[in-house]
């Protein structure tokens, strides 16, 4: 979970970026991994790769291996803060609507 100041403008950070922004968006609707967000989001997997890991260093991402994947997900203290039903998430500090992306 996200207390500091510092946690969070890593996380505001992250999300400043509108590919980052998409892969959360997806990652809010399932676990996915590097080539599965790629083939969705049309980026090459090189610059997936690249803004999972500013995510998970940012806390809002975590990766698992499943087999011979490495699967991403929202962090559970970020999942809990969306609202499916409004497509919200509430940072507490300030709150993204992904009512427009789909």
């Amino acid at each position: 979970m996200m207390t500091s100041p510092i946690q969070w403008t890593k996380a505001l950070k992250a999300l400043a970026d509108e590919s980052r922004l998409l892969i959360i968006h997806e990652l809010l609707k399932q676990e996915a991994s590097v080539s599965e967000l790629s083939n969705t989001l049309g980026v090459q997997i090189y610059n997936i790769s690249r803004h999972l890991k500013v995510l998970e260093n940012s806390g809002l991402v975590e990766k698992k291996r499943k087999g011979h994947n490495i699967i991403y997900s929202i962090s559970e203290g970020i999942a809990n803060r969306f609202s499916e039903k409004d497509q919200v998430l509430d940072l507490g500090c300030c709150k993204f609507t992904f009512k427009d992306l789909d």
